[in-house]
């Protein structure tokens, strides 16, 4: 007969997530860089195994890596899939690439992981390494206690290049491994009041404008690509401004204004290759990172800005180039059952949790989601994530360690009453 949580078992699943915590924190795992992503797969695949678990670690296959993931560098990528149980699939989702540390951190360094004042600090404590913690957190308490539902497969699977998009990711888990689960969790910095149940496209091009080079004592006998580049940003601005105030979507975003498609020009600017004072730039490229409400595509989004880009070149005389950098879809899906067992394991731990909500930014979710599985997005707060001094409150990390045990249980529960 199998047993039943504790509150001693949470805890020890508790005391079990902060030690892996600082143990992935100190792995400097900075994307796009990947120099330590071997590392970080090896130690979760240990740690999965000694839980149960029968693992798989996957080596991207370098040619996938050359034509896939544009953005990563020539270091391997590396996907941990576990599984354990029988049953349909709750899968946990998490991924070990961070941001780079940044300057600004008043605490400790960004990869030496500090406890202070109730909280853990380190660079990915939020994004998510603390979510993969409370996931591990989770499984070591229904180990210990021996209390894994019977009927269900519960899989972990931990990846890199989140942060870049995914495609050595998450993108190879669902396509090179072929994991299509049923339910999937993402313990992305959601907020403990209400998860996510899909999230924002987003879609990222690179202009190019061209004019003329020219030394600056004669700047007659070039065209500044700078002043050009200018121009055209600001006519851009313009014309789309109208065309987003126009539209919004008719799922609940938080904050409100995300409600309707964004547009930030700029991200990314100067002179390719790198450009003198004394020298009138023959070329300047600038970014556009555009944000889609549920309702758009990314394929319409780009045809939108190629036309505006051939108008307004046109109306200016100029001559430009563009290129996608990266894109993904807006996910939404309404995850039903998974929703209603993730609301009861939040109850059973003291809290009650809101109608989900979508996300702003953009997340892995949309591999799942076009694929037919159900899932959601739940974990700490985020508003540090990236920024300096990123924490986590030990007392949250403590409760999504007790909701993440009970969720295979309650979701096992609502399956088995369904049929």
């Amino acid at each position: 007969m199998a047993g039943s949580l504790t509150p001693s078992s949470i805890e020890s699943g508790f005391e079990y997530s902060v030690d892996i915590l600082k143990k992935l924190i100190s792995i400097p795992t900075v994307s796009p860089a990947g120099e330590h992503y071997e590392e970080a797969a090896s130690l979760l695949a240990r740690e999965l195994e000694s839980l149960g678990f029968e693992v798989d670690i996957a080596r991207v296959p370098k040619d996938y890596q050359e034509s896939r993931c544009r953005h990563a560098s020539e270091n391997p990528r590396f996907v941990v899939y576990a599984w354990r149980g029988e049953g349909p699939s709750l899968h946990f989702n998490g991924h070990y690439d961070v941001v780079p540390g940044g300057p600004g951190w008043s605490v400790t360094e960004p990869f030496k992981p500090v406890i202070r004042d109730g909280r853990l600090y380190g660079r990915g404590a939020i994004d998510m390494k603390g979510g993969i913690a409370a996931a591990m957190g989770a499984f070591k308490a229904l180990s210990e206690a021996g209390a894994w539902p019977e009927g269900l497969r519960v899989e972990a699977a931990f990846v890199p290049d989140e942060e870049i998009g995914g495609e050595c990711g998450t993108g190879y888990l669902v396509d090179g491994m072929g994991v299509k689960p049923d339910y999937v969790v993402l313990p992305e910095p959601s907020g403990l009041d209400a998860p996510w149940h899909g999230h924002r496209g987003i879609l990222w091009l690179r202009v190019r404008v061209r004019g003329r080079t020219a030394h600056a004592s004669t700047p007659w006998n070039g065209r500044n690509a700078f002043m050009l580049a200018a121009a055209l940003a600001l006519d851009l601005q313009q014309a789309v401004a109208p065309l987003y105030a126009s539209r919004r979507s008719k799922y609940r975003i938080v904050p409100e204004d995300a409600a309707m498609p964004t547009v930030s020009l700029g991200g990314e600017a100067g002179v390719p290759g790198g450009g003198k004072a004394n020298q009138v730039p023959g070329e300047f490229e600038f970014t556009i990172d555009r944000r889609l409400i549920p309702e758009e595509r990314v394929s319409e989004v780009r045809r939108e800005f190629e036309g505006l880009l051939r108008w307004l070149s046109v109306k200016r005389g100029i001559e430009y180039g563009v290129e996608e950098i990266i894109s993904a879809e807006p996910a939404i899906n309404e995850p039903g059952e998974l929703y209603e067992a993730l609301k009861r394991a939040a109850a059973l731990e003291g809290r009650e949790v809101g109608e989900p909500v979508v996300c702003p930014g953009g997340l892995d979710m949309w591999y799942y989601t076009v694929r037919g599985s159900k899932a959601l997005a739940y974990g700490p707060r985020g508003e540090l994530a990236h920024a300096p001094d990123e924490h986590i409150e030990l007392d949250e990390l403590r409760f999504l360690v007790g909701v993440f045990a009970r969720l295979p249980l309650t979701l096992s529960e609502a399956l088995r009453g369904r049929s």
